[in-house]
């Protein structure tokens, strides 16, 4: 006879690593790696030793004088998310999980989209569930506008094949 599993049975592993992006003098790329029995929790994002531009970081009615109409985006049309125009969002958060059918696809659902990393992050969260044949939510807030080539085609496949590295490396050693 079994027994039915409690929270406590349910044994997460959490992580955070931090990897100089490539062909950048200051930038890193953080990741924060949950492993839990079931699915694996990996949130990504980018951060420079260069100080930013404060007014990026402003939200209209909040840090500013004046807020107008044109500032925020329309959260209930198609396609829009209520960021404001200009301004740094929270990137990309997908769900993707192995076919139960085919072990080479997988499945994947956006559930928070930025249309600047959604490509990116659908990318790793689908390799992540195909190789490891786990459910894999990932959030993706990674810029890669400092690197050499301005985050080109070639500089964004190296980044992701460095992260799917460093996972896989991870998970194989917590699983032994």
């Amino acid at each position: 006879m079994t027994t039915p599993s409690t929270a406590s049975d349910q044994v997460q592993q959490t992580r955070q690593l931090s990897l100089p992006l490539p062909r950048t003098a200051d930038t890193s790329l953080h990741l924060h790696l949950t492993i839990a029995s079931r699915h694996i929790l990996l949130f990504l994002t980018t951060t420079s030793a260069t100080p930013l531009d404060p007014s990026i970081l402003s939200i209209p009615g909040v840090n500013s004088s004046s807020t107008s109409a044109e500032d925020v985006l329309n959260p209930m049309r198609v396609g829009d998310a209520a960021i404001p125009r200009g301004k740094v969002g929270v990137g990309s958060f997908v769900y993707a999980m192995p076919s139960l059918r085919d072990s080479k696809e997988t499945v994947c659902t956006p559930l928070v989209t930025d249309m600047a990393t959604l490509e990116t992050t659908e990318r790793i969260a689908r390799i992540l569930a195909r190789r490891l044949q786990v459910p894999v939510y990932l959030g993706n807030s990674m810029n890669f506008a400092a690197m050499g080539a301005g985050g080109s085609v070639e500089e964004e496949m190296g980044v992701v094949r460095d992260v799917v590295e460093v996972v896989r490396g991870v998970w194989e050693k917590e699983r032994g």
